[in-house]
């Protein structure tokens, strides 16, 4: 019975260490990948295109992970984590999200066609992940991709929005002109590689004169990219109301024009300015008929509290699928508030959702964010939004989960020691019990 009962024990011990060793391992390698593929529509020779993923992760440790890229058209690629450009390997932060950027630029000789093939993302094994016992087990996701590498150029730049963002003011006499500054945003949805012009003209209080004007030839914008400008416009004007006129151009034809209204203050008025630093989504891929929450992040620069709002709309190939709206918020000088406000898509697509915030009868610069939505008709059974699922307060994670099955384990193999000495007699039983 004892050399029963220790073997046993022995057993019990080993399962608990081989779960627990398995557990390390398992909760250091969990990650996820959304969306599942990426695909490149249109893309020139020797052209260039992006797509973002964002990778997941409940670990509690970072994670060495490498990105590679396999079939005919791997050696196009590469990749930025973050803001920073990836070779090969890079960390992902425990219980984070990582934004990956997958830049794809074909060689200029190749043919017209579609070539597909996988990019995977592979958890390096640590040592200090598996605690140094055993065998390390190495995992990853990958996605399937799809490049369409065509000759016809497609040129399509769109200026999401202007604003002057900052209160212009007269300078002391005999110092340089004040200076005006137009943030400006603009996205390159075609294929070709483009530099818009943007003109400026300020214009009297009734429009009827022109009084300066400027000129600039942009930075070259590559296709699928958008990028914030700030264009600083030194002027003379005198203390009074004005008006810009702006206007943004491709190859001399015309796809933006606006009129702005600024006042030049005297200098060391009370000013109130702001800054809509970025709009951000809490997801980047859902379904249809999915909750997507909007945070505007806005930062009051001025000396006088201000209360702000933000308002956008969520446009689907050019329309207006919905409007948004947040709760006012008072911002304290210096202080950056949140603005948070919800969109639910109801068809599938890539969605622009963009706005500004408005504060003091005042505008910030526009800024978006994208969103993509599939038909909720697509989705797999049983597949959940998110790959890796966030902890929340009513569930359990990854280490309860572990930490039940253990503990339920032990309880089955002691129930097992348990009934097995109840069922087995002793050797004294035995030789006492009379013979049949």
């Amino acid at each position: 019975m004892r050399k029963t009962l220790n073997a046993w024990v022995k057993i019990a011990f080993l399962s608990v260490l081989l779960f627990s060793a398995s557990y390390n391992v398992f909760s250091a390698a969990s990650i996820g990948l959304s969306p599942g593929a990426a695909k490149f529509e249109g893309v020139l020779r020797g052209g260039y295109a992006e797509k973002t993923i964002t990778l997941s992760t409940s670990s509690e440790m970072p994670l060495n992970c490498e990105i590679t890229a396999t079939g005919p058209a791997e050696k196009w690629f590469s990749y930025r984590a973050g803001n920073e450009l990836v070779l090969k390997e890079f960390v992902l932060n425990p219980r984070s999200h990582q934004t990956i950027t997958i830049m794809v630029a074909p060689a200029d000789d190749v043919p017209n066609g579609v070539y597909e093939g996988y990019i995977t993302v592979v958890i390096k094994p640590n040592a200090s992940i598996s605690g140094g016992m055993g065998s390390q087990i190495s995992t990853g996701v990958s996605l399937k991709y799809s490049v369409e590498v065509s000759d016809v150029e497609h040129k399509n730049l769109v200026v999401n929005g202007v604003s002057i963002t900052n209160d212009a003011t007269t300078e002391e006499k005999g110092s340089s002109a004040a200076i005006l500054e137009f943030s400006i945003n603009v996205r390159n949805d075609g294929n070709v590689r483009l530099t818009p012009k943007f003109h400026i003209d300020l214009l009297s209080e009734d429009k009827g004169q022109i009084l300066q004007s400027l000129e600039q030839a942009d930075k070259l914008i590559l296709p699928t990219t958008s990028q914030d400008r700030l264009i600083s416009f030194p002027h003379n004007l005198t203390i009074g109301k004005y008006w810009a006129k702006f206007t943004a151009s491709v190859d001399d034809q015309i796809i933006y024009e606006t009129v702005l209204p600024f006042e030049v203050l005297e200098r060391g008025s009370l000013r109130v300015r702001g800054t809509l630093v970025q709009v951000s989504l809490n997801k980047i891929w859902v379904y249809t008929g999915e909750i997507v929450e909007i945070n505007a992040s806005f930062k009051n620069d001025g000396v006088v509290s201000t209360p702000v709002v933000f308002k956008g709309k969520a446009l689907l190939d050019g329309t207006v699928e919905g409007l948004i709206e947040s709760d006012e918020v008072e911002a304290a000088p210096g202080e950056t508030v949140d603005l948070a406000t919800y969109f639910t898509p109801k068809k599938p697509g890539r969605y622009t959702i963009t706005g500004k915030a408005s504060f003091s009868k005042k505008q910030s610069a526009e800024k978006s964010s994208i969103l993509n939505v599939r038909d909720i008709k697509e989705k797999p059974v049983g597949e959940t939004v998110s790959t890796v699922p966030e902890p929340s307060g009513g569930g359990m994670d990854n280490s309860s989960i572990m930490v039940v099955a253990v503990v339920l384990l032990v309880a089955v193999i002691v129930g097992l020691i348990l009934w097995n000495a109840r069922k087995k007699p002793s050797k004294k039983d035995s030789a006492d019990s009379p013979e049949e």
